[in-house]
């Protein structure tokens, strides 16, 4: 129950910081405040942590590469397309990664129900294909970059998860992969737009701050939810940041709510009554 709780939360805040992002029209700015936020809470914590062991560093390295990709491919993605499109679309087809995974490679054991219960999500996110999910079609040049987010999100979630079989305790754990993965953009950043990222921080350093204080949180609850529970579970349950994503890009964005967009939702809410309720 505290894992669905942990998780739940962790969701909402997930949805919220990707609406400010794509709200925004200084995306990289804004990514690369979200990442200062959070490398000066990892640098101010690093005293109080303790350092990862040996076995648990490749796999923080890798989460690590994966979430900048995934940073990357982010703003490409919602240049183009409706947050209440790419959004779901990225994000379903993660619990399928993390399945594949799980099923292959760690052993962990889910019943039939909770396997389609998280077969379900992804099955919701192709609805969005139709007709642009009731809203703008996305270009087919994009649906590469947004399957290799997808990707990206599930193999960082599934990796995150094997790190903490290890013992990596999820505090411990979040300050060392932030000093690792947070660094790049806020450099590039002042290496290149130092003038407006500067002038960013003066006018918009809430906006900085409530992202990288939402993206913190968000993974320290999915950590902390993955170390006392299932990582497929704990990574198909955060999916119902979609259904959230969906009703803000319609309120805050004045974005299409179509029949799509309203099934998707539907099978992402059976998926999970599906994973949780005991039948």
């Amino acid at each position: 129950m505290l894992a669905t709780v942990l998780v739940l939360i962790a969701a909402v805040l997930h949805a919220t910081w990707n609406t400010l992002v794509k709200f925004s029209g200084e995306r990289v700015l804004v990514i690369a405040s979200m990442d200062a936020v959070a490398l000066l809470f990892a640098v101010c914590a690093v005293a109080f942590v303790t350092p990862p062991a040996p076995a648990v560093w490749p796999w923080l390295v890798a989460s690590a590469l994966f979430e900048l990709l995934y940073r990357v491919l982010l703003i490409q993605a919602y240049r183009v397309g409706d947050l209440g499109l790419v959004y779901p679309l990225m994000r379903g087809l993660s619990p399928l990664v993390v399945l594949g995974l799980t099923l292959t490679f760690a052993g962990e054991h889910l019943s039939t129900q909770q396997i389609l219960g998280i077969l379900l999500i992804p099955c919701g996110m192709i609805c969005l294909l139709w007709q642009g999910g009731g809203g703008a079609r996305l270009p087919w040049s994009m649906l590469p970059v947004v399957g290799l987010i997808g990707i990206c999100i599930g193999s960082y979630t599934w990796i995150d998860g094997q790190a903490l079989k290890l013992g990596a305790l999820p505090l411990d754990y979040l300050v060392w992969l932030t000093l690792v993965s947070a660094w790049p953009f806020p450099a590039l950043a002042m290496c290149y737009r130092r003038s407006a990222f500067t002038l960013f921080w003066r006018e918009q350093w809430r906006l900085g701050l409530a992202v990288g204080l939402c993206v913190l949180f968000s993974y320290a609850l999915v950590l902390w939810a993955m170390q006392i529970g299932s990582v497929a579970e704990a990574a198909a349950l955060r999916e119902i940041s979609v259904v959230l994503v969906v009703l803000f890009g319609m309120h805050y964005l004045k974005e299409p709510f179509g029949r799509p967009r309203l099934l998707a939702c539907g099978l992402v809410l059976l998926g999970m009554l599906l994973m949780k309720l005991k039948l």
